[in-house]
């Protein structure tokens, strides 16, 4: 039986799940620990992290410290539908560049990876979460009138490629 999932935008009522899975030493970025300065933003002003989370614009800091301008993007927090009811499993995020206009383009900035990237807690992986959560985050990519996608991973990252694969992609 495929994983279901319910991708949720970030909200208040939710926090204390993302919080906890933080707390438990996972992290939403796949190349740096942004963990103890997600939980320090969380302590110090909740609603705050949540809106600079959601908000457009703005600057992010990148792993080499450097900042940089937040290009659009949508975080969703991926949500597991199973007998054990509705636990917090990751997140995934869509970033994209837009014309003057409004319309999105394919091209992303060379600090950027790719359009989506994804992570789920270890007590989850391997469960077809992310396969899951990739899926509804494709059908936003459309929403928005992106008609294709760029997703990297390690070429040793067999686990993402697999994920990729089955939601098909293609290796380049």
């Amino acid at each position: 039986m495929a994983a279901r999932v319910i991708l949720r935008v970030p909200d208040r009522q939710l926090l204390g799940a993302y919080e906890e899975a933080l707390r438990g030493g996972w992290s939403p970025n796949t190349t740096r620990d942004v963990a103890p300065e997600q939980l320090s933003a969380i302590e110090s002003d909740p609603d705050g992290f949540l809106a600079g989370l959601l908000a457009r614009g703005g600057r992010i800091r990148l792993n080499d410290g450097s900042e940089v301008d937040k290009i659009p993007d949508r975080t969703r927090w991926v949500f597991a539908q199973d007998r054990s009811g509705e636990p917090f499993v990751g997140s995934i995020n869509l970033r994209w560049l837009e014309q003057p206009e409004g319309r999105p383009v394919e091209v992303l900035p060379p600090h950027v990876l790719g359009h989506v990237g994804y992570s789920i807690l270890p007590a989850f992986a391997g469960n077809g979460y992310a396969t899951a959560a990739l899926a509804a985050m494709i059908g936003e990519a459309r929403d928005i009138g992106l008609p294709r996608i760029v997703i990297t991973c390690d070429a040793s990252n067999h686990a993402s490629r697999r994920i990729i694969e089955r939601n098909g992609g293609r290796l380049l």
